[in-house]
């Protein structure tokens, strides 16, 4: 079999909950190195419900589709504050065939050197309650084969990708109107915000593990409420693998060929996770005083041959 390298991204979203009434939420719905896909063409995978599955190169471990009513309670993992800020893990398992116990969820297959985009719906974050701006978002790695990111204060600069993290908001996204109703001055509903990331040119072989990790204090809950409706305090996203394949001598590393022109790796998955927040479920776990966090990630080991 030709020599091919795996990578497995793990995405992970840290947040902050008050105990003030939930209903916050967003997880990434497609992952693919097509941006026009993931956000020209949006409303077929946000909107297409589960005629959207597949749409899309690349999905979350364990994504159950928009298809899912209970997309938002079913992939949360939550911590108390002081539990990731003392160090704990990242990540939980899922069951190690999130993508092959379907036939249209997939593990995005990448050429390093690539660049990989990614979709998360704002949900009012931007537009509405405005307090996502200004918060940031950044992948991290060990940049080494076989290892990963395993603790919460490992979430450190030293460990970004790229070396810095991004605006949560994209300087795009958000509803069609805010909360009063006046217009909102951005793409509108069913946009999504993009996030992106590159695998850099000349990885080595081998299997790689990211975080994606997005940080949302709230320092000041007193101020946070808007006139006639709950806070929103939180947001949710949803942990995802990528197989990176390193090109073949003399191939260009950035060429559009699909996963199905290069030969298909063995790949073992020994463990993984995924999950998005809750919605209003939320609100019956919260506890006057406490600020819960939303940890959610994934880890995967590969086989390489």
């Amino acid at each position: 079999m030709a020599a091919t390298a795996t990578a497995f991204a793990s995405f992970v979203l840290l947040l902050s909950l008050t105990q003030y009434p939930v209903e916050a939420h967003t997880w990434i719905d497609c992952i693919d190195t097509d941006r026009s896909k993931v956000y020209d063409q949006s409303a077929s995978y946000i909107f297409g419900g589960a005629g959207g599955n597949g749409f899309c190169d690349g999905y979350g471990a364990g994504y159950p589709g928009r298809g899912d009513t209970n997309i938002g309670t079913e992939f949360t993992y939550k911590m108390l504050q002081n539990e990731v800020e003392a160090g704990t893990a990242v990540c939980e398992t899922v069951d190690a065939d999130t993508y092959t116990n379907t036939d249209w969820r997939t593990r995005l297959s990448v050429a390093a050197g690539e660049t990989v985009y990614f979709a998360y719906l704002p949900n009012g974050h931007i537009v509405k309650d405005k307090k996502a701006i200004g918060t940031q978002h950044g992948i991290y790695w060990t940049g080494e084969v076989g290892t990963s990111l395993t603790s919460t204060l490992e979430m450190t600069a030293d460990n970004l990708l790229d070396g810095y993290t991004l605006d949560f908001d994209d300087g795009n996204c958000g509803e069609s109107v805010d909360s009063e109703g006046n217009p909102g001055g951005r793409a509108g509903d069913g946009k999504p915000c993009i996030g992106s990331f590159v695998i850099p040119t000349g990885t080595a072989e081998g299997i790689y593990s990211f975080v994606w990790y997005w940080t949302f204090w709230l320092d000041n809950v007193s101020s946070y409420s808007e006139a006639g409706s709950a806070a929103q305090v939180g947001s949710g996203s949803i942990a995802i693998e990528i197989e990176v394949q390193v090109p073949f001598a003399g191939q260009n590393p950035m060429s559009t060929s699909s996963a199905s022109d290069l030969e298909e790796s063995e790949v073992i998955e020994d463990a993984g996770s995924a999950a998005a927040t809750t919605e209003s479920s939320f609100a019956a776990s919260m506890t006057n005083g406490q600020h819960w966090l939303v940890l959610i990630c994934a880890l995967a080991v590969g086989a390489q041959q």
